[in-house]
């Protein structure tokens, strides 16, 4: 372990009322505006003939560069930087892109008088490798201090809609079908204004609607120094903890706020993401929230929209050194083909590859996986699983970044090798690999619906980073595009057994959140040599079982709930 990474790590442990390993960075002292400071924009990262991903970000014609209104990383607040969306807004099949902009602040950034926020951006997907940018004609610039957004069909009309996350009032727009978007907060009840970090949409109590999860974070006060340090401000610690809060789907348009009475308003904790997933097989999503500096929650869900905490006892609340560390996100997969849904945690501090068990215990295998030596160095932000060479097992790509400064940190591609262990892939994955960004939010999608799954990164104060997969090695390829009809229409809980080649993987359908923002929801399996899926079997979650036998690779296949 890094000489440095030690001395922060004691530092988080011996200074009182900081953070207990949450985040702690260096503050501007006092909140004065700050000049119009321009940070570096990465310029074109240019491939070399095997690398396996390309920069095709300027060739894509996607041109956002994050508004960072401050002239360095002044308080917790600013450090989280900001996401994005992965979603098809018009159904023409291509995955499109929306981006979110936190902009100026009173009382957070120290920006200029006059500083005008710039929007947040969508850009839409052409089908040809390009990208136009319709924010103004979907109506989509956003407002506020925005962080981060999930994509999600919340009312089974067949298009997807947008819930926007903000330090303050977040927003729901709801997609009219014809391009654009109307702002239906007010009328739906969802406008929480606590600080937002995360949310996502799943169907907690099985009713065919869609519910919502926001995940909130903490209340940010300018006035609160360390009068003792003038070179540091004050970690999450140091901040009143704000409520998670679950919107129930009344199915006409509205929202209904039950989070009380359901169980997820538990004091004390401030989230930085949320994931939604079946950990125990019920049939009934349960959640895990990822928190800082306080231990992760996993909120399991009796089947009627009731949750419990059972974080401590299933042995996901601490990582294996016994902290609470800073934890950013959750990666959900079964990276060990076991049938059981596994999450890799990305912190600031150690982090975490809960493997799942058959008793419902989960083992935490970062060590012996490889992946703490591959990974203690850095600050984790964006975590995501993704099996990037189609060889039907789950690889990892973890976004870094500074906590502390406007610095960068490489990225990293981790190859599953099979037998529960993962190597670094930075030579295989090419030259972004060995570029410093202040990264944060990391998303994947297929953008060019060619099989092989790209990555789509978010950084401070510099542009988006869309990564196309150019994996040489051949292998087959199965996506499946799910529509329920008795479930929700995204449907998401769905279950989902793949067999070929001899091998099973399963996984879920669900609302790919991940840090600040959600990933591409078609379900994509690498299947290898395997030129057929010998069976699929999907479990609905309406309970109907659907079993397809002998099905093509190397195909989006939409499946309609029948």
């Amino acid at each position: 372990m890094h000489v440095a990474r030690l001395l922060r790590l004691a530092g988080c442990v011996l200074t009182l009322g900081i953070s207990a390993c949450g985040k702690r960075e260096p503050a501007s002292q006092a909140a004065k505006p700050a000049k119009h400071t321009t940070f570096s924009v990465t310029p074109p990262i240019l491939a070399g003939p095997k690398d396996v991903f390309e920069d095709v970000t300027t060739k894509a014609g996607i041109t956002f560069i994050q508004q960072f209104c401050d002239e360095r990383i002044a308080n917790i607040l600013e450090s989280n930087g900001s996401g994005a969306a992965i979603l098809d807004y018009d159904n023409d099949g291509w995955m499109d892109i929306y981006l979110v902009n936190p902009g100026p602040l009173d009382g957070v950034t120290h920006h200029q008088a006059g500083t005008r926020r710039e929007p947040n951006r969508l850009y839409r997907n052409q089908g040809n490798g390009t990208f136009a940018d319709v924010t103004a004609t979907a109506g989509l610039a956003g407002s506020g201090y925005s962080l981060a957004a999930a994509a999600a069909d919340y009312d089974n009309d067949g298009f997807t809609d947008l819930y926007l996350v903000n330090a303050g009032k977040n927003i729901l727009y709801h997609n009219r079908g014809n391009g654009t978007f109307e702002d239906v907060t007010d009328k739906a009840g969802v406008g929480d204004k606590g600080t937002g970090t995360g949310a996502v949409f799943f169907d907690a109590d099985n009713d065919g609607k869609l519910d919502l999860l926001v995940a909130n974070y903490l209340t940010y006060d300018p006035k609160n120094n360390l009068y003792f340090n003038p070179d540091a401000y004050p970690g999450p610690l140091s901040y009143p903890p704000e409520f998670n809060c679950l919107f129930h789907n009344r199915g006409d348009g509205t929202f209904e706020d039950i989070s009380e009475q359901s169980g997820v308003r538990l004091p004390g904790h401030r989230a930085m993401s949320v994931c939604a997933f079946d950990y125990n097989g019920d049939g009934a999503t349960d959640l895990y929230i990822c928190n800082d500096a306080t231990p992760n929650m996993l909120l399991v869900n009796d089947g009627h929209g009731h949750f419990r905490d059972e974080a401590l006892p299933a042995m996901v609340a601490f990582n294996a050194n016994g902290e609470a560390a800073g934890s950013m996100t959750a990666a959900v997969g079964d990276y060990n083909g076991d049938g059981r849904l596994d999450l890799l945690v990305s912190r600031l501090g150690y982090g975490s590859l809960y493997t799942a068990q058959p008793d419902g215990i989960f083992q935490d295998r970062m060590l012996a996986s490889g992946l703490g030596a591959l990974t203690a160095q850095y600050v984790g932000w964006g975590s995501v699983f993704l099996d990037y060479d189609n060889d039907a097992k789950l690889d990892a790509f973890i976004a870094n970044g500074d906590a502390h400064q406007m610095v960068g940190w490489e990225s990293l591609l981790l190859e599953n090798r099979g037998d529960g262990t993962f190597a670094d892939a930075a030579d295989k994955g090419g030259v972004y690999f060995r570029n410093k960004l202040r990264a944060r939010g990391s998303f994947v999608l297929d953008f060019d619906n060619d099989g092989r799954m790209d990555v789509l990164v978010t950084a401070m104060g510099d542009r988006v980073f869309l990564l196309r997969n150019r994996d040489p090695s051949g292998n087959h390829w199965l996506t499946l595009d799910l529509q329920g009809t008795k479930s929700n229409r995204d449907g998401f809980g769905a279950r989902i057994t793949v067999t070929a080649g001899g091998k099973r993987q399963y996984t879920e359908a669900r609302c790919q959140a991940a840090f600040l923002g959600t990933s591409d929801r078609r379900v994509h399996f690498g299947l290898g040599l395997s030129p057929m899926a010998d069976k699929i079997e999907i479990k609905w979650p309406s309970g109907t079982m659907q079993i397809l036998n002998h099905v093509p690779a190397d195909q989006i296949l939409k499946l309609k709930e029948s």
